[in-house]
């Protein structure tokens, strides 16, 4: 900026000084204070040409090169100059950036009449006009736009390449327009002045057409974007749909229904409060609206939308992008986000929008059941669609569920081993049943039985629970209780089939368990599957009676006790599930399962 101006104002003032030494005639001083009172009007209306209001021209752009043909490259000057300055002065802006523009726009006056200093005598005439003016036009704009966007590059730490390219591309073709009318300006005052008027009437009529035509335009943009994100809402959302299905019906292109919900949201505006929740938010569009082809929608809380054109296979690949990019996101500071998200395909799964969102709401609702954090695609065979009435039951569930949850946080608090082995039980279990290729129903109720397995312990006295010596009889009784303590606990909250496999999560395969004795495939699977998970955590967990042993170790006495202990099916479950999530791969020392 300082540059500019050390250049800029002997610029400005050296013009000043020219007409001073030769002053012109009355009529050309007063003909010259017409063309800058025009410009000063202009420069105090400047025309919008984009939606967000980040672009504007200037009409004083044609009042400026148009007295600079007329009147010489001093006139230009002062008019540039001043028309600015006192039109940002008046708008209260800034005094430094008030005086880099005058400094410009000074500048690229100067630059305007290069050509007519320049240009071999002879060349009066229309048509040196228009060459001059639109020369002229170009110098004018090529130096504004240059000394412009060099400081905003600058100031924001940018390159400048696409800041240039930017601000040439928007005001470039405008610009051009107006230099043709600067020369129309210059041609029509040689010939009668008064005939300037027939321009000067229809162009600020333009300039007030063009800034209410974009006012309706933002009006109409913001009712069909979102405030805090800048998505589509609820509006674009259903208007985009219904055209995106029609073109499918018509077999023009397939495409794919994204449902995409943040998992937990209500925890991080609670715990963190929404500031941070919106940040979330904001975050998570910039990713969608940077998905290739795709338009992405907000329709109030954390729901969220993509329409995405494609086949099943690229919109699947597309919202792992999305998962994975908003989990290694800009949001180091917050607890790790997830999403979950819920895909449907027109023309494949539905040719109706109502149907086409039930089938993509249910795939996400699946997502949400087997543990969050991924992505479903609609499957008739594995997605189930609730009723109204199905779904208001699953309400009514889930509010029991997390009152036996809560329960758990108990046992937690007796034993901060408990708490952390029934989640990883959960979770091994969830993987487990996955890898058995369980419906998305039996899945989640296997997690919920491995999360309350050991619920019955919360009746357990802490003494026994702590104990980091051997138990005695008595107290080994006092442990084998918690799983019917457990059972009993979940009574009336209408749990089955979870309340049953914890009844009998340590029936062993041979008969040898407890605390009925079951055997073989009289015990439910999901019992077998948390007996399982329970052996496999507990071997590779830190206890006071028993190092952490490894992946191998535990494996390989799994392995030994299949079909006695364990059911070897599940055992051989559980090593697929930990090749698949954990990437760890067998030793091929290690014993396989035999069958039964």
């Amino acid at each position: 900026m300082a540059a500019v101006l050390a250049a800029g104002i002997p610029v400005v003032a050296g013009a000043g000084a020219g007409l001073a030494l030769s002053p012109p005639s009355a009529g050309t001083a007063l003909a010259a204070l017409l063309f800058f009172v025009l410009a000063l009007l202009a420069d105090s209306k400047p025309v919008p040409i984009d939606e967000r209001g980040e672009h504007s021209v200037s009409l004083a752009f044609i009042f400026i090169l148009a007295s600079q043909l007329i009147f010489g490259w001093e006139i230009a000057v002062l008019t540039a100059s001043f028309s600015i300055l006192v039109a940002q002065l008046s708008e209260q802006r800034p005094l430094v950036r008030a005086v880099f523009n005058t400094a410009t726009y000074g500048l690229a006056a100067l630059a305007s009449s290069l050509p007519g200093l320049l240009a071999p005598p002879g060349g009066d005439g229309h048509g040196a006009l228009i060459v001059e003016a639109f020369a002229g036009g170009v110098l004018f704009v090529a130096v504004n736009v240059l000394l412009v966007s060099t400081v905003i590059s600058l100031a924001s730490a940018t390159r400048l390449r696409p800041v240039l390219l930017e601000n040439a591309r928007c005001t470039g073709p405008a610009f051009a327009v107006m230099a043709f009318l600067a020369a129309l300006a210059a041609a029509l005052w040689l010939v009668e002045p008064v005939l300037l008027m027939l321009l000067t009437g229809p162009l600020f009529l333009l300039g007030l057409y063009q800034r209410a035509s974009l006012s309706s335009r933002i009006a109409t943009l913001h009712a069909h974007t979102d405030s805090l994100t800048g998505l589509g809402n609820h509006r674009s959302y259903q208007l985009a749909l219904r055209e995106a299905i029609e073109r499918a019906k018509e077999g023009e292109a397939s495409f794919g229904l994204l449902l995409v919900d943040v998992d937990n949201f209500k925890r991080v505006n609670d715990i963190y409060g929404h500031p941070a929740g919106d940040e979330i938010l904001i975050e998570i569009a910039r990713v969608l609206r940077a998905v290739d082809g795709g338009a992405a929608f907000r329709f109030g809380g954390d729901e969220l939308a993509l329409l995405l054109p494609g086949d099943r296979d690229a919109c699947l690949r597309a919202a792992e992008r999305v998962r994975t990019a908003v989990a290694g996101g800009r949001l180091d500071a917050r607890p790790p986000v997830t999403l979950s998200v819920g895909i449907a395909c027109a023309p494949l799964h539905a040719t109706e929008t109502d149907r086409l969102q039930r089938l993509a709401d249910a795939a996400l609702y699946s997502a949400k059941r087997r543990g969050k954090n991924r992505s479903c695609l609609y499957d008739p065979a594995r997605v189930r669609i609730y009723t109204p009435a199905e779904l208001a039951r699953q309400a009514e569930r889930q509010g029991r569920l997390r009152g036996a949850e809560n329960l758990v946080q108990v046992v937690d608090a007796k034993d901060a081993y408990a708490g952390r082995h029934s989640q990883a039980v959960a979770e091994l279990a969830r993987g487990i049943a996955e890898q058995l290729d369980a419906s998305d129903e039996v899945v989640e109720q296997v997690a919920l039985a491995g999360l309350l397995h050991d619920l019955g312990k919360i009746a357990i006295p802490d003494a026994v629970l702590q104990k980091p010596g051997r138990l005695d009889l008595e107290e080994r009784r006092l442990i084998r209780s918690h799983s019917e303590l457990g059972y009993h606990l979940l009574e009336g909250l209408e749990l089955d089939p979870v309340d049953r496999w914890i009844l009998h999560h340590h029936e062993h395969w041979d008969g040898s368990g407890y605390p009925h004795g079951l055997a073989g495939e009289s015990i439910p699977i999901g019992s077998r599957i948390i007996l399982v998970a329970d052996a496999f955590h507990a071997i590779t967990s830190e206890r006071t009676y028993h190092p952490a042993r490894s992946f191998g170790a535990a494996v390989r006495e799994l392995r030994a006790k299949a079909w006695r202990q364990f059911d070897g099916t599940v055992v051989e479950a559980l090593v697929a599930h930990l090749e698949r999530s954990a990437g760890w791969v067998p030793d091929e020392s290690l014993p396989a399962v035999v069958s039964a």
